[in-house]
């Protein structure tokens, strides 16, 4: 015990003295806050001390000329004596009695403001890692440490963290592990993912708790709203406020839909000007808790990419997802403590309700329920189901566990030896976190190699449709690095990018069979394989000891891995018969291969289109024309190429309305287009406008047409989308999900099948126009 009367909390020049007779017992801990109002706001509960002015009566002071610490300092305790009995040196080179070497610094990788530094902390204990008076003691360090696997050492798992208000690090210092017997249920996004969640939300009968990162699944929210006006149902759902690429109008319909029927919809959110500052860089959790009974823990948002609402007897479209649903009771206890601790309003200034501003539904929308298609062929038609069966579970979260060593991801995959085989399925997984692979190596990926090395088989899959190829951190890139060291090394060890449904990838699954027994696991939930999900987000996976579970899985596994063209030196890509149902050939004619239709608040002239050529010939343009008229007395225009335009094969040209406007993205590979349809830079070439159209190319937000003819005016290729129409040509129909400043980019650039929902995707906020990636 510890008298701390006479005790001095200070810096270079100043000081707070405790004044009190209070004892600090053995494995206590107090607070000291500068000012106890905001600290409580922040924080969610009273300091036990303030040192600076007196904003609390409930909270005991300090005396002293109160510290105001700045960046470049150190924070030193002392006793009676004015001995110096612990040190933190920060953000400048001071050199005091109590620390040795370099000043610590808050980790530059993620977000500095607002960081808190702490200690290092004991796996097993959950306690300060033991003393040493250095900056390797903080869980902001980037000092290495003793190596663990491969380039990978302690530096890099225990240090390079960083903590913000408001987080729950000592309430959730350790993973929940449990050994019971429960019953587990596996659904498959797209196949069966809607059928098996909409079941579950009808079977409540008293409560429903949802954290996700969106919602936007009409069919859902009908169900949802049906559960809270004819059942009484009470349900409460926690999102985030800032999505990567904000609240789409489905989504704020369909909170408002929630909201009306008296359901509790929450956001976490983030208004610096205003001083609240969201705890979690973004709430990326998925899981759903139906009566304090059941738990949903999984890789997917409630929306119709990942839960398609059609008849699936005729093939689906959507996200490879998986989906967990056990029955587990400390497995549900743990969610609802989780959900507890994010989604307290009283406590954090970061939770809104729905309806605060900028919350609101848009003034008129037209929800959308189309979802689904065909051109995937149903694998996985039923969920699967594992009844009363002794499994151990395990539940690993960011930004708190998903780093751990002694358990968890790490420690699971850690298992695999010789024989073993580890399956590894991600919507991301990079080559490495940080600056650079040296320095910053990806822990994940590592193991993985790591495995490998050790003798077990390992296959990666990732997703290919949301992957930008030309990125340094990107998909293609991590399948580059590993397949060179398998290469190198001569391991079972192979990395393939791949996107079986249509939709892309969007799982977060890892499977380690166990050869020399039953001893296998899995781990599925929402933690992608970047440092911000690992450190900086709310995550939350399941992991399960089952060895019929995972071989489940593993059929999955091996279906999508079976349609991703191998990448591997001397390898071609195998094509089943069911996926040579969905095959789209390779073009043999010139393509419309992206199109910007819906610029930052319409600006006019900032509208481009890029065109790609396929085939292994120069294709003379002259007289070629392009545009989005498709009639002659359209309020469009179509234009045309002049003499002595050209492109080569495996060419692009970006064809801009003017290249003033193009030049205002500031693209990082293209500078200016290739071709301007209006005069505004003399050092751009110009198309000519014809007389077929009775306007200007200008491109519709809410649909239309992009036409390139020939010089007989033959149509070569046709883009459509949203309300637009052309024979022949299926419309791109995801318009909700395109924000302004993204792009329709056709995937991959050098295939055709008429039908534009299946040919383009949505490229978020493009980088790299005149640049493609072709299979």
């Amino acid at each position: 015990p510890i008298t701390l009367a006479g005790w001095e909390l200070g810096d270079s020049s100043r000081s707070a003295i405790f004044s009190t007779t209070r004892v600090l017992a053995p494995g206590e801990r107090i607070w000291c806050a500068r000012n106890a109002v905001t600290f409580t706001l922040v924080f969610g509960f009273e300091p036990d001390f303030e040192y600076g002015q007196d904003t609390d009566p409930d909270v005991e002071d300090m005396i002293g000329n109160a510290p105001d610490f700045s960046p470049a300092e150190y924070c030193v305790l002392r006793d009676t004596a004015d001995t110096s009995i612990d040190a933190l040196v920060y953000g400048g080179d001071n050199t005091i009695a109590g620390w040795s070497g370099p000043a610590l610094y808050p980790y530059d990788q993620l977000a500095q403001d607002g960081q808190i530094l702490y200690r290092k902390r004991d796996e097993s204990t959950g306690l300060p890692v033991t003393d040493t008076d250095t900056a390797a003691d903080w869980a902001q360090s980037t000092a290495p440490g003793g190596n663990l696997f491969g380039p990978v050492d302690e530096g890099d798992l225990y240090g390079k963290k960083v903590q913000y208000p408001g987080w729950d690090l000592d309430t959730f210092t350790q993973t929940l592990k449990i050994t019971r017997t429960a019953t587990l249920t596996i659904a498959v996004a797209p196949d069966n993912s809607y059928e098996t969640v909409r079941a579950l939300l009808q079977s409540a009968q008293e409560s429903i708790l949802i954290e996700g990162y969106t919602f936007e699944n009409a069919h859902l929210t009908g169900v949802i709203t049906d559960l809270l006006l004819n059942h009484s149902v009470a349900i409460t759902i926690l999102l985030e406020g800032g999505p990567a690429s904000g609240m789409t109008n489905q989504e704020r319909w369909a909170c408002q839909q929630i909201a009306d029927a008296g359901g509790d919809v929450y956001l976490i959110h983030n208004d610096p000007a205003a001083d609240v500052h969201d705890r979690y860089r973004y709430q990326h959790a998925k899981f759903a808790i139906v009566d304090g009974q059941q738990v949903l823990i999984g890789s997917e948002n409630f929306g119709h990419n990942a839960m398609p609402a059609d008849d699936k007897t005729d093939g689906t479209w959507g996200h490879r997802g998986v989906i967990l649903v056990t029955d587990a009771p400390e497995v549900v206890a743990h969610a609802e403590r989780i959900f507890a601790a994010d989604c307290d309003p009283a406590h954090h200034n970061d939770i809104v309700a729905w309806g605060t501003a900028p919350y609101t539904p848009p003034l008129s929308y037209t929800p959308v329920y189309t979802s689904g298609g065909w051109s995937y062929p149903v694998q996985f038609p039923t969920p699967f189901v594992l009844a009363n069966t002794e499994m151990a579970l395990e539940v690993v979260q960011s930004p708190e566990t998903s780093l751990r060593q002694t358990d968890g991801l790490l420690a699971m995959v850690a298992r695999a030896g010789v024989s073993d085989t580890v399956l590894v399925e991600q919507m991301y997984e990079h080559p490495y976190w940080g600056d650079n692979a040296e320095d910053d190596p990806n822990p994940r990926l590592e193991a993985y190699i790591a495995a490998a090395r050790r003798g077990a088989t390992v296959r990666i899959l990732l997703d290919s449709y949301y992957d930008e190829p030309g990125e340094v951190r990107s998909n293609a890139a991590t399948c580059g690095y590993v397949n060179t060291i398998a290469v190198s090394e001569t391991l079972d060890l192979e990395c393939r990018l791949g996107n079986p449904a249509g939709l892309g990838i969007h799982n977060k699954m890892v499977l380690v069979d166990d050869a020399q027994s039953d001893d296998d696991y899995l781990h599925v939930g929402s933690i992608n394989g970047t440092e911000t999900s690992a450190k900086a987000n709310r995550e939350l996976a399941l992991q399960v000891r089952s060895a019929e579970a995972c071989a489940y899985l593993a059929g999955v596994f091996a279906y999508d891995w079976d349609t991703a063209p191998s990448l591997s030196p001397g390898q071609n890509a195998v094509y089943l018969p069911l996926v040579m149902k969905g095959y789209v050939p390779v073009a043999n004619h010139l393509l419309i291969s992206e199109v910007l239709y819906n610029p930052t608040g319409d600006d006019a002239g900032k509208e481009w289109v890029e065109l790609y050529n396929p085939t292994s010939v120069t294709v003379n343009l002259a007289g070629f024309r392009l545009g989005d008229a498709v009639n002659s007395g359209d309020y469009e225009r179509l234009y045309q190429f002049p003499d002595g335009a050209q492109i080569g094969p495996g060419q692009t040209l970006v064809i801009a309305q003017t290249a003033t406007g193009f030049r205002s993205f500031g693209y990082s590979t293209q500078a200016a287009p290739d071709y301007e349809l209006s005069n505004t830079d003399p050092t751009i070439p110009d198309l000519s406008p014809t007389n077929w159209g009775d306007g200007d190319f200008t491109l519709g937000n809410s649909g239309d047409e992009v036409l390139l003819l020939d010089t007989s005016g033959t149509a070569v290729d046709v883009v459509v989308y949203g309300t637009g129409s052309y024979p022949g040509v299926a419309p791109f129909t995801g318009l909700a999900s395109v924000y302004s400043d993204d792009s329709l980019e056709r995937w991959p650039a050098n295939r055709d099948s008429d039908d534009c929902a299946r040919d383009f995707r949505v490229n978020y906020a493009p980088a790299d126009p005149g640049n493609v990636t072709v299979w």
